[in-house]
């Protein structure tokens, strides 16, 4: 794990702030990168998140009570496209099949375009709304 003095972070920055962020690290992903970071708030708008000034990966849930201290979700923009990683998605019903990986808990959703998004909205606004409510039950 990057310490935080190699990888600074922001906490809970205004969508023009986050816009400038990705902009400057991403711009080939800007919109897309924003649509999913609106779409993981309105799954769970109460999420507190963090961004890497480094990189430019969003942690949400992360030091939030009832994350175990990992986090929920992660939004990694990456050359070709942005990931969408849920830390616990090991055990999350995925009937549309968006899911990638084969760890144990920790799987991810590749978004490679706005439209991907879009086609998908509903499927990972489930996803999401999941693994908020695997910390409640």
């Amino acid at each position: 794990m990057a310490s935080s003095r190699t990888h600074p972070h922001t906490d809970m920055p205004s969508e023009d702030e986050l816009a400038r962020i990705i902009l400057d690290k991403h711009p080939k992903h800007h919109e897309l990168y924003l649509e999913a970071h609106r779409l993981v708030l309105r799954a769970a708008p109460d999420l507190r998140y963090s961004v890497d000034l480094v990189d430019g990966v969003i942690g949400y849930g992360a030091r939030q009570f009832g994350y175990d201290g990992w986090g929920m979700a992660a939004l990694s923009p990456h050359k070709g496209w942005v990931s969408l990683v849920l830390f616990r998605a090991g055990v999350l019903d995925d009937p549309d099949g968006l899911l990638e990986g084969s760890g144990a808990l920790v799987r991810h959703v590749k978004l490679r375009s706005v439209e991907h998004l879009a086609a998908s909205r509903e499927s990972l606004k489930r996803l999401l709304e999941a693994a908020v409510n695997i910390n409640q039950k």
